[in-house]
């Protein structure tokens, strides 16, 4: 089992309302990853910064050091490579998308469970987080509906890429990640597989359990994000295969919501409700059960998403 060191407040937060980390911490580069920083347009003419994975072996990477030490102090850095275009063919690819905390830092770790089996990964920040271009942010707040021009932005840009294969793109989205991956999977004709970790069904079904959980605090629920798109109302359209995954012990999106959504699928869907998990932090599922997380996850995404040519074999 890897040792997990860090907790990783991109994906694990505990809490709900958007805590954005502006700048990174650590870079792909800095653990021997080779990777593209990218740089691309919303919309509504806003840049994000995205990072491309191609698919590659453990060559050159300090595999002991992902995950386990952020930042990286500068004589434990690895000789960087340089990501060059051309150099690998179609793979399929999986965009991870964040949650309400952190940036892309903390999704290098996730990003190597796939990019050493054979798929390509994307990461990339909402406006307002990383080095993305800056939002007003209200803490309080859960979303905001412009986070979902920024998802088809990053899915737009990943789908021109070369080394995409295209008919083999793969969502895997975390907490606030997981319903706004919902509305793209809903949405869209171009997404062949999705994962999520901890989904909402509502905002009127987790109003209450936020106010009792937190009573003391000022919930701001969006008011223009389209009910439609939220996974009780969008999943009846989602018809590509989807896995739900949800602590046992999870107080803020409990297993009954992941249950509901799964009930609602018209096509093939899987449910792993994850034993002594709860929904973030230390107890998130991913860190409480690591090892079966990503193997659950890879396989989902192998049986779902074409077979890579790229180095090694997804799984």
């Amino acid at each position: 089992m890897r040792l997990v060191l860090l907790l990783l407040p991109g994906m694990t937060a505990s809490v709900f309302g958007l805590r954005p980390e502006v700048g990174y911490r650590a870079v792909p580069s800095d653990y021997g990853i080779v990777f593209e920083d990218i740089t691309f347009e919303t919309s509504d003419g806003l840049l994000l910064r995205g990072w491309f994975f191609p698919a590659q072996d453990t060559t050159g990477i300090a595999s002991e050091l992902v995950g386990r030490v952020i930042p990286v102090p500068d004589d434990l850095k690895p000789p960087s490579e340089q990501y060059i275009p051309g150099e690998y063919g179609p793979a399929p690819t999986i965009v991870i998308c964040p949650g309400d905390a952190g940036n892309m830092t903390y999704s290098i770790l996730y990003a190597y469970e796939f990019f050493t089996r054979g798929f390509n990964v994307f990461t990339f920040d909402w406006r307002g987080f990383g080095e993305s271009d800056s939002w007003p942010m209200d803490p309080d707040r859960l979303v905001y509906s412009e986070f979902l021009a920024d998802y088809e932005a990053a899915l737009d840009y990943v789908l021109s890429r070369p080394d995409v294969d295209t008919s083999g793109v793969g969502l895997l989205g975390f907490s606030t990640g997981a319903y706004l991956s919902f509305a793209m999977a809903a949405e869209r004709n171009d997404v062949a597989a999705l994962a999520v970790r901890a989904t909402i069904t509502t905002f009127e079904d987790l109003s209450p359990i936020l106010a009792r959980l937190d009573p003391d605090r000022a919930w701001n629920f969006p008011q223009d994000y389209p009910e439609e798109l939220l996974p009780a109302n969008a999943a009846a359209r989602v018809t590509i295969p989807v896995l739900l995954v949800v602590g046992e012990h999870d107080e803020r999106t409990p297993p009954w919501m992941s249950r509901e959504v799964y009930d609602s699928l018209p096509g093939p869907g899987e449910l792993w409700v994850v034993p002594g998990a709860g929904h973030g932090g230390g107890e998130a599922p991913e860190l409480v059960a690591y090892d079966e997380f990503f193997e659950k996850v890879r396989a989902f995404f192998k049986r779902r998403l074409k077979d890579s040519e790229g180095p090694g074999t997804p799984g």
